[in-house]
């Protein structure tokens, strides 16, 4: 019978347990704000503010939650591949480089054919 009963001093204080209470909800409220925060998300102010402000509806809370749990968008690295335009005169200079290659006897005609009629085409 004496173990149904339990001495007022075994029980914990009615204030202790509403302010346990009071932090746990507080800590629940913000769970988005706190996964943000430990995840190191681009937006963490907006997360934070749309938590605060709206996160007592539903509706808020959730859209919070999935914020901080999506990963955030790495940038795309943009490449850029310029050519300068081919001119006539580039030409013309490949040309006389490979003229001469062919008078100092370093090609033959039929190499030194070949390399023009690529030049030519492009």
């Amino acid at each position: 019978m004496n173990l149904l009963v339990q001495s007022k001093s075994d029980l914990p204080d009615q204030n202790t347990v509403i302010i346990v209470m009071i932090i746990v909800g507080i800590v629940f409220y913000f769970i988005p704000s706190i996964i943000a925060l430990v995840r190191m998300k681009k937006n963490l102010l907006a997360i934070i503010a749309l938590n605060f402000f709206l996160g007592w509806s539903l509706i808020g809370w959730v859209v919070s939650l999935v914020w901080s749990l999506s990963s955030d968008s790495k940038p795309q690295p943009i490449i850029v591949n310029q050519q300068a335009p081919k001119t006539k005169e580039d030409n013309i200079d490949k040309l006389t480089k490979l003229k001469k290659l062919l008078d100092d006897g370093v090609i033959t005609q039929d190499e030194f054919n070949q390399q023009k009629g690529a030049i030519l085409k492009n």
